[in-house]
């Protein structure tokens, strides 16, 4: 598996990362399983903030598939801010608690991991990459609003929040 080039700039790493737990708490009750409520298209605003305290505003849009059986999600997403532009794309895993998968940012050939837990409404995960690691927690709120929080370490981007509806 190729791993994230230490060639990435930081603030794509983080984006990159945020992309996919956004994505993740896409919501549509199409299929069954533990990822149905994660799919579908949403689009969203929120901030990233460096070790600075400096912060910049994002937009997201969001474009989800889970699996018929509800276990595996294929997802797009792009994310931008004034300086950088973010194209993710990740597979999904789910046995229905334990959560793992890939992703890659495609404008900047990076790559990783993610692990962690699946439950309602609700997934905690950690995304690493050489250099690079980040706590994720996703929350879908009445099946209408995705709210995501990241905090990074690694990166001149520590934290990123963002709430996305359909």
């Amino acid at each position: 598996m190729r791993m994230v080039s230490s060639k990435v700039p930081t603030l794509s790493r983080v984006l990159a990362v945020f992309g996919l737990m956004t994505a993740l708490g896409a919501g549509s009750a199409v299929a069954a399983g533990p990822f149905a409520d994660f799919g579908g298209v949403w689009h969203g605003a929120g901030r990233a903030s460096d070790v600075h305290g400096k912060t910049e505003a994002l937009t997201c849009k969001s474009s989800n598939s889970p699996s018929s059986d509800g276990i595996a999600l294929s997802l797009s997403l792009v994310c931008a801010s004034d300086s950088y532009r973010v194209d993710f794309h990740s597979d999904l895993f789910t046995d229905g608690q334990a959560l793992r998968g890939t992703w890659t940012e495609t404008t900047r050939s990076a790559s990783g991991e993610i692990s962690g837990e699946i439950g309602r409404d609700v997934i905690n995960a950690t995304t690493t990459a050489p250099g690079f690691s980040a706590s994720v927690y996703i929350r879908v709120v009445s099946g209408r609003r995705l709210d995501v929080v990241l905090n990074a370490q690694g990166t001149s981007i520590n934290h990123v929040q963002v709430s996305m509806r359909r």
